[in-house]
């Protein structure tokens, strides 16, 4: 009997939700629904002094805004309760004594001092550093506060990768390391294998960041005689537009809140994150999140790291923003605007569609309906062009359609072309030189308040 596909993916709460999290939740995501399996969200809070319960219920929300819900998690009842490490304490401290009882990991009491004297001489030699295993052979008997060390057994450690393909670590250059700190809280390294083996992951699928972690943790899911996950995924770095690795710190679009804010749709970003180092082999790039999940296979993933490419995103949400019915326009639309009663922005949708690669841009094309712009100084030929319109549109029905049929009109007997004639207008009515076709720009507009603005431009 074939064992059902079980995946995760196990983000800390110390600091805002980011790309990287959504882009490994979607991997994720798509390879459990492909294969009928099970998607986890565990929460690794080991970090007391940074972990936030509020950074916490941003992974929540960010990925549930994206549409990439779990099956198992701490919000969630589960077989392998609990879901947050810190609450899984207990089950490390047993396994690292246990790994100690057999001989597989010691006590180490050595300081920082000591620890660090130790690297600097292997600087100073001109080789890599490993643990001198001073603790394991001759430990101190005055001292009481120690770490656990795993007793790194050496040879050669073997996995396979779904993007890479087979893969070979030398384990005798990695020194003996570290499993439970003095404070008796476990590391990464330990902490995360467990969890993988005990709530029975078949399938590791996470950044490439984590594929030196690789060999350390089978090492000891080795030593504590559990049943090795099936395979490992580890996809490509996300990098910058200029070809640097993203970083919290210094890139912005890290930051998921960001996209929601610009008003990215979630289903555009998580077809351009699909498409961030993996392709479908075609010349489709719009997928609906069901041709995501059929179209998806790890030998598409691309080994190199995947440039941002904001001119991309920004098409696709375009294609996406188009994709909508009216309707469905706006009410995406009606938390950037909450200004605008739902009959104006109702007929400011037909126009608004075809023009914005992301909501908030509404806000520019459409903020001169409930700010009164700053009146310009027009010079005299303007000027008359400007009155020309006004006496055309006095006794204008005003609805679009009639509003350009007029201009056009007005337009041909001053003689001068559009963009000459109606440039002034948007600047008298917007405060802008680009908006919305004139027509519709005026049409937003209560008849008189419109009016009025172009009057007192002239007077």
């Amino acid at each position: 009997m074939a064992v059902s596909v079980r995946v995760r993916i196990a983000p800390s709460p110390t600091g805002f939700a980011h790309l990287g999290t959504a882009s490994t939740a979607l991997y994720n995501v798509l390879f459990a629904r492909k294969k009928g399996g099970t998607f986890v969200l565990r929460i690794d809070d080991t970090d007391a002094e940074r972990n936030r319960p509020e950074y916490e219920a941003l992974i929540y929300e960010s990925l549930h805004w994206l549409g990439l819900d779990w099956d198992e998690g701490p919000d969630k009842d589960g077989p392998y309760n609990p879901y947050r490490q810190s609450e899984r304490l207990d089950l490390y401290r047993e396994q690292a004594a246990r790994l100690i009882t057999e001989g597989k990991a010691y006590r180490c009491y050595c300081t920082p001092e000591e620890l660090d004297a130790e690297r600097k001489q292997a600087q100073q030699e001109k080789r890599p550093y490993k643990y001198s295993r001073r603790c394991l052979t001759t430990p101190p008997s005055d001292r009481s506060v120690f770490a656990v060390r795993f007793k790194v057994p050496g040879g050669e450690v073997h996995f396979t990768d779904m993007i890479r393909g087979e893969m070979k670590f030398d384990a005798d250059l990695i020194g003996d390391f570290i499993i439970m700190k003095s404070d008796a809280v476990p590391t990464y390294q330990f902490a995360s294998p467990v969890d993988d083996a005990v709530m029975k992951i078949t399938h590791v699928i996470r950044g490439e960041e984590h594929l030196s972690n690789t060999p350390y943790q089978l090492m000891l899911v080795d030593a504590l005689g559990y049943e090795r996950p099936q395979a490992y995924a580890h996809m490509p770095l996300i990098l910058a537009q200029d070809g640097s690795k993203m970083s919290k710190r210094k890139h912005t679009e890290m930051n998921l809140a960001l996209y929601r804010e610009q008003g990215y749709l979630p289903e555009a970003l998580v077809n351009y994150l699909a498409l961030l180092g993996w392709n479908p082999g075609t010349s489709q790039e719009i997928f609906t999140f069901d041709e995501l999940v059929q179209a998806f296979s790890f030998e598409r993933v691309q080994h190199a790291g995947a440039r941002f490419d904001w001119e991309k995103l920004n098409w696709i949400n375009g294609e996406y923003i188009r994709m909508l019915s009216d309707d469905q326009l706006k009410d995406r639309l009606r938390p950037f605007v909450p200004q605008l009663d739902e009959e104006t922005l109702r007929r400011a949708v037909p126009p608004l569609r075809t023009r914005m690669h992301k909501l908030a841009q509404a806000v520019d094309y459409l903020d001169y309906l409930w700010t009164d712009p700053p009146t310009p100084t027009l010079d005299a030929e303007t000027a008359h062009r400007v009155r020309s319109a006004i006496e055309t549109l006095r006794d204008t029905t005003w609805e679009p359609e009639a509003i350009e049929a007029a201009l056009e009109k007005a337009v041909a007997e001053s003689g001068v072309g559009k963009g000459k004639f109606y440039t002034p207008l948007r600047d008298v009515i917007t405060g802008k030189k680009v908006s919305l076709p004139i027509h519709y720009t005026l049409a937003l507009l209560p008849k008189d308040v419109a009016l009025l603005r172009l009057q007192r431009a002239v007077d």
